[in-house]
Protein backbone atom coordinates (compact mmCIF):
# COMPACT_ATOMS: atom_id res chain seq x y z
CA UNK A 1 0.00 0.00 0.00
CA UNK A 2 1.04 3.61 -0.64
CA UNK A 3 2.63 4.99 2.17
CA UNK A 4 0.90 8.16 2.55
CA UNK A 5 -2.07 6.41 2.17
CA UNK A 6 -1.27 4.04 4.96
CA UNK A 7 -0.77 6.80 6.92
CA UNK A 8 -4.26 8.48 6.33
CA UNK A 9 -5.97 4.94 6.70
CA UNK A 10 -4.57 4.71 9.86
CA UNK A 11 -4.83 8.30 11.54
CA UNK A 12 -7.54 9.17 13.87
CA UNK A 13 -8.48 12.23 14.88
CA UNK A 14 -8.90 12.41 19.05
CA UNK A 15 -11.66 15.64 18.21
CA UNK A 16 -11.38 16.46 22.20
CA UNK A 17 -15.21 17.98 21.99
CA UNK A 18 -16.38 14.96 20.01
CA UNK A 19 -14.89 12.36 22.63
CA UNK A 20 -16.32 14.79 25.51
CA UNK A 21 -19.93 14.40 23.68
CA UNK A 22 -19.65 10.94 22.77
CA UNK A 23 -18.48 9.50 26.13
CA UNK A 24 -20.68 11.60 27.80
CA UNK A 25 -23.71 10.59 25.81
CA UNK A 26 -22.57 6.82 26.39
CA UNK A 27 -22.08 6.90 30.17
CA UNK A 28 -25.32 8.77 30.97
CA UNK A 29 -27.09 6.81 28.75
CA UNK A 30 -25.59 3.27 30.42
CA UNK A 31 -26.17 4.51 33.46
CA UNK A 32 -29.86 5.37 33.33
CA UNK A 33 -30.49 2.17 30.78
CA UNK A 34 -29.12 0.18 33.79
CA UNK A 35 -31.45 1.89 36.78
CA UNK A 36 -34.72 1.61 34.60
CA UNK A 37 -33.74 -1.89 33.90
CA UNK A 38 -33.03 -2.50 37.87
CA UNK A 39 -37.09 -1.28 37.93
CA UNK A 40 -37.99 -3.87 35.56
CA UNK A 41 -39.10 -0.97 32.99
CA UNK A 42 -40.59 -2.78 29.76
CA UNK A 43 -39.28 -0.44 27.17
CA UNK A 44 -35.80 -1.25 28.33
CA UNK A 45 -34.76 -3.47 26.11
CA UNK A 46 -31.08 -4.85 24.75
CA UNK A 47 -32.00 -4.18 20.89
CA UNK A 48 -32.47 -0.53 21.83
CA UNK A 49 -28.92 -0.31 23.70
CA UNK A 50 -27.64 -1.82 21.28
CA UNK A 51 -29.45 0.62 18.63
CA UNK A 52 -27.81 3.64 20.66
CA UNK A 53 -24.82 2.75 21.17
CA UNK A 54 -24.97 1.54 17.06
CA UNK A 55 -25.73 5.60 16.30
CA UNK A 56 -23.07 6.64 19.05
CA UNK A 57 -20.19 4.49 17.01
CA UNK A 58 -21.69 5.99 13.37
CA UNK A 59 -20.82 9.58 14.51
CA UNK A 60 -17.68 8.51 15.51
CA UNK A 61 -16.95 6.57 12.91
CA UNK A 62 -17.98 10.04 11.11
CA UNK A 63 -15.69 12.47 12.60
CA UNK A 64 -12.97 10.45 14.37
CA UNK A 65 -11.91 7.43 11.95
CA UNK A 66 -9.54 7.99 8.79
CA UNK A 67 -13.07 8.88 6.65
CA UNK A 68 -12.87 12.36 8.04
CA UNK A 69 -9.50 13.37 6.46
CA UNK A 70 -10.35 11.23 3.14
CA UNK A 71 -13.31 12.90 3.23
CA UNK A 72 -11.14 16.16 1.70
CA UNK A 73 -9.10 14.50 -0.89
CA UNK A 74 -12.52 11.68 -2.16
CA UNK A 75 -15.64 12.83 -2.75
CA UNK A 76 -17.27 9.41 -2.22
CA UNK A 77 -15.40 9.46 1.32
CA UNK A 78 -17.00 12.83 1.92
CA UNK A 79 -20.41 11.23 1.24
CA UNK A 80 -19.96 8.45 3.34
CA UNK A 81 -19.00 10.45 6.10
CA UNK A 82 -22.57 12.16 5.62
CA UNK A 83 -24.55 9.31 5.32
CA UNK A 84 -23.35 8.21 8.14
CA UNK A 85 -24.14 11.59 10.19
CA UNK A 86 -27.66 12.12 8.41
CA UNK A 87 -29.10 8.70 7.92
CA UNK A 88 -27.56 5.94 9.83
CA UNK A 89 -26.33 7.47 13.35
CA UNK A 90 -29.98 9.65 13.40
CA UNK A 91 -32.54 6.93 13.38
CA UNK A 92 -30.44 4.00 15.42
CA UNK A 93 -30.16 6.87 17.93
CA UNK A 94 -34.13 7.62 18.11
CA UNK A 95 -34.53 3.66 18.15
CA UNK A 96 -33.18 3.63 21.48
CA UNK A 97 -35.74 5.71 22.63
CA UNK A 98 -32.80 8.23 24.21
CA UNK A 99 -34.49 10.86 26.18
CA UNK A 100 -36.34 8.59 29.16
CA UNK A 101 -33.29 6.49 29.40
CA UNK A 102 -30.54 9.31 29.55
CA UNK A 103 -33.03 11.35 32.10
CA UNK A 104 -32.85 8.12 34.70
CA UNK A 105 -28.96 8.79 34.16
CA UNK A 106 -28.96 12.07 35.34
CA UNK A 107 -28.45 12.75 38.93
CA UNK A 108 -31.51 13.24 41.20
CA UNK A 109 -31.42 16.73 41.47
CA UNK A 110 -30.52 17.48 37.68
CA UNK A 111 -33.14 15.04 36.68
CA UNK A 112 -35.81 16.32 38.18
CA UNK A 113 -35.16 19.94 36.87
CA UNK A 114 -35.50 18.28 33.41
CA UNK A 115 -37.77 16.51 33.54
CA UNK A 116 -39.76 19.06 34.62
CA UNK A 117 -39.41 20.97 31.36
CA UNK A 118 -40.70 17.63 29.45
CA UNK A 119 -43.89 17.38 31.66
CA UNK A 120 -46.83 17.59 29.50
CA UNK A 121 -47.55 21.46 28.95
CA UNK A 122 -43.99 22.62 29.74
CA UNK A 123 -42.39 24.71 27.60
CA UNK A 124 -39.90 22.29 26.96
CA UNK A 125 -42.37 19.87 25.43
CA UNK A 126 -43.96 22.34 23.70
CA UNK A 127 -40.87 23.17 21.94
CA UNK A 128 -39.54 19.62 21.52
CA UNK A 129 -43.45 19.57 19.51
CA UNK A 130 -42.92 22.58 17.25
CA UNK A 131 -39.56 21.39 15.96
CA UNK A 132 -40.40 17.92 15.06
CA UNK A 133 -43.91 19.03 13.71
CA UNK A 134 -44.01 16.67 9.91
CA UNK A 135 -45.02 19.58 7.69
CA UNK A 136 -41.73 22.10 9.35
CA UNK A 137 -39.15 19.26 9.43
CA UNK A 138 -39.36 17.26 6.07
CA UNK A 139 -38.47 20.77 4.41
CA UNK A 140 -36.16 22.00 7.00
CA UNK A 141 -33.75 18.74 6.46
CA UNK A 142 -34.41 18.70 2.73
CA UNK A 143 -33.32 22.10 2.06
CA UNK A 144 -30.25 21.90 4.66
CA UNK A 145 -28.97 18.91 1.86
CA UNK A 146 -29.48 20.90 -0.78
CA UNK A 147 -28.14 24.01 -0.15
CA UNK A 148 -25.18 22.77 1.56
CA UNK A 149 -24.22 20.65 -2.03
CA UNK A 150 -24.43 23.58 -3.99
CA UNK A 151 -21.17 24.33 -5.19
CA UNK A 152 -20.25 27.46 -3.40
CA UNK A 153 -21.53 26.03 -0.13
CA UNK A 154 -19.90 23.19 -0.16
CA UNK A 155 -16.80 24.61 -1.64
CA UNK A 156 -16.96 27.03 1.65
CA UNK A 157 -17.07 23.53 3.93
CA UNK A 158 -13.87 22.30 2.35
CA UNK A 159 -12.18 25.74 3.18
CA UNK A 160 -13.12 26.26 6.40
CA UNK A 161 -13.27 24.00 9.78
CA UNK A 162 -15.82 26.37 11.04
CA UNK A 163 -18.00 26.02 7.86
CA UNK A 164 -17.19 22.39 7.79
CA UNK A 165 -18.64 21.58 11.77
CA UNK A 166 -21.89 23.60 10.83
CA UNK A 167 -22.54 21.93 7.72
CA UNK A 168 -21.95 18.48 9.56
CA UNK A 169 -23.98 19.81 12.70
CA UNK A 170 -26.68 21.11 10.59
CA UNK A 171 -27.51 17.42 8.85
CA UNK A 172 -27.24 15.62 12.43
CA UNK A 173 -29.78 18.14 13.60
CA UNK A 174 -32.33 18.44 10.82
CA UNK A 175 -32.05 14.40 10.18
CA UNK A 176 -32.76 14.10 13.82
CA UNK A 177 -35.79 16.31 13.55
CA UNK A 178 -36.79 14.42 10.45
CA UNK A 179 -36.51 11.07 12.10
CA UNK A 180 -38.64 11.85 15.04
CA UNK A 181 -42.12 11.52 13.87
CA UNK A 182 -41.28 8.03 11.98
CA UNK A 183 -39.79 6.76 14.76
CA UNK A 184 -42.33 8.74 17.28
CA UNK A 185 -39.69 8.06 20.75
CA UNK A 186 -41.17 9.03 24.13
CA UNK A 187 -42.10 11.45 24.69
CA UNK A 188 -45.51 11.17 23.35
CA UNK A 189 -45.96 14.53 22.31
CA UNK A 190 -49.26 14.75 20.77
CA UNK A 191 -51.80 12.79 19.38
CA UNK A 192 -50.57 9.63 17.46
CA UNK A 193 -49.77 9.73 13.62
CA UNK A 194 -51.13 6.92 11.41
CA UNK A 195 -48.32 5.32 9.83
CA UNK A 196 -49.79 6.15 6.49
CA UNK A 197 -48.88 9.47 7.42
CA UNK A 198 -45.37 8.32 8.13
CA UNK A 199 -45.21 6.27 5.12
CA UNK A 200 -46.76 9.28 2.69
CA UNK A 201 -43.49 11.55 4.75
CA UNK A 202 -40.90 9.09 4.04
CA UNK A 203 -41.43 7.97 0.12
CA UNK A 204 -40.93 11.57 -1.35
CA UNK A 205 -38.06 12.39 1.32
CA UNK A 206 -36.45 9.21 -0.58
CA UNK A 207 -37.47 10.30 -4.26
CA UNK A 208 -35.20 13.45 -3.60
CA UNK A 209 -32.36 11.89 -2.10
CA UNK A 210 -32.19 9.34 -5.47
CA UNK A 211 -32.64 12.69 -7.83
CA UNK A 212 -29.48 14.47 -5.76
CA UNK A 213 -27.72 10.95 -5.81
CA UNK A 214 -28.35 10.49 -9.53
CA UNK A 215 -27.02 14.27 -10.37
CA UNK A 216 -23.72 13.09 -9.01
CA UNK A 217 -23.82 9.68 -10.16
CA UNK A 218 -24.11 11.27 -14.03
CA UNK A 219 -23.29 14.75 -14.13
CA UNK A 220 -20.94 14.96 -17.42
CA UNK A 221 -18.25 17.45 -15.49
CA UNK A 222 -16.83 18.17 -11.98
CA UNK A 223 -18.82 19.78 -9.82
CA UNK A 224 -16.62 20.59 -6.74
CA UNK A 225 -13.31 21.72 -8.64
CA UNK A 226 -11.26 20.95 -5.42
CA UNK A 227 -11.52 17.55 -5.61
CA UNK A 228 -9.35 17.50 -9.03
CA UNK A 229 -6.52 18.94 -6.84
CA UNK A 230 -6.33 16.00 -4.76
CA UNK A 231 -4.17 12.96 -5.09
CA UNK A 232 -5.66 10.23 -6.85
CA UNK A 233 -6.19 7.11 -4.80
CA UNK A 234 -7.52 3.82 -5.67
CA UNK A 235 -6.85 4.65 -9.14
CA UNK A 236 -10.10 6.74 -9.23
CA UNK A 237 -10.19 9.84 -11.92
CA UNK A 238 -12.26 13.01 -9.83
CA UNK A 239 -15.34 12.06 -12.12
CA UNK A 240 -15.26 8.67 -11.56
CA UNK A 241 -15.02 9.98 -7.58
CA UNK A 242 -17.86 12.08 -8.08
CA UNK A 243 -20.28 9.57 -9.59
CA UNK A 244 -19.26 6.64 -7.00
CA UNK A 245 -20.55 8.85 -4.13
CA UNK A 246 -23.48 9.66 -6.08
CA UNK A 247 -24.28 5.92 -6.29
CA UNK A 248 -23.02 5.61 -2.92
CA UNK A 249 -25.40 8.39 -1.60
CA UNK A 250 -28.38 6.25 -3.96
CA UNK A 251 -27.73 2.95 -2.33
CA UNK A 252 -27.44 3.83 1.69
CA UNK A 253 -30.26 6.56 1.42
CA UNK A 254 -32.57 4.05 -0.84
CA UNK A 255 -32.08 1.31 1.41
CA UNK A 256 -32.68 3.19 4.89
CA UNK A 257 -35.97 4.72 3.63
CA UNK A 258 -37.19 1.42 1.92
CA UNK A 259 -36.49 -0.06 5.37
CA UNK A 260 -38.60 2.16 7.12
CA UNK A 261 -41.46 2.14 4.42
CA UNK A 262 -41.49 -1.56 4.81
CA UNK A 263 -41.42 -1.48 8.78
CA UNK A 264 -44.16 1.14 8.69
CA UNK A 265 -46.60 -1.33 6.64
CA UNK A 266 -45.78 -4.14 8.27
CA UNK A 267 -47.06 -2.71 11.48
CA UNK A 268 -49.64 -1.15 9.77
CA UNK A 269 -50.87 -4.44 8.64
CA UNK A 270 -50.36 -6.33 12.01
CA UNK A 271 -52.44 -3.71 13.53
CA UNK A 272 -55.08 -4.15 11.02
CA UNK A 273 -54.78 -8.09 11.52
CA UNK A 274 -54.92 -7.44 15.23
CA UNK A 275 -58.28 -5.47 14.70
CA UNK A 276 -59.81 -7.68 12.47
CA UNK A 277 -59.15 -11.00 14.97
CA UNK A 278 -60.82 -8.53 18.00
CA UNK A 279 -63.58 -7.92 15.75
CA UNK A 280 -64.09 -11.64 15.17
CA UNK A 281 -63.60 -12.48 19.02
CA UNK A 282 -66.36 -9.68 19.90
CA UNK A 283 -68.90 -10.90 16.89
CA UNK A 284 -68.88 -14.59 18.16
CA UNK A 285 -69.71 -13.79 21.61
Amino acid sequence: MDPPLTAVLSSWTWRSDVVAVVTTLTVVYGVGWVRLRARGASSVVVWRLATYLGGLLAVVLALLSPIGTLGSMLFVMHMSQHELLAMIAPPLLLLGNPLPVVLWGLPAGLRSRVGRLLEPGAVGRRCLRRATWMPLTWPLHVLTVWLWHLPAAYGASLASSLAHDAQHLSFFVTALLFWWPVIDPAPRLGARIHDAWRVAYVIPAAFQSQVLGLIFAFYPTLIYPHYAAMPRLWGLTALQDQSTAGVVMMQIEGLVYLAAVLLLVARMLGRDERLTTLREQIGSQ
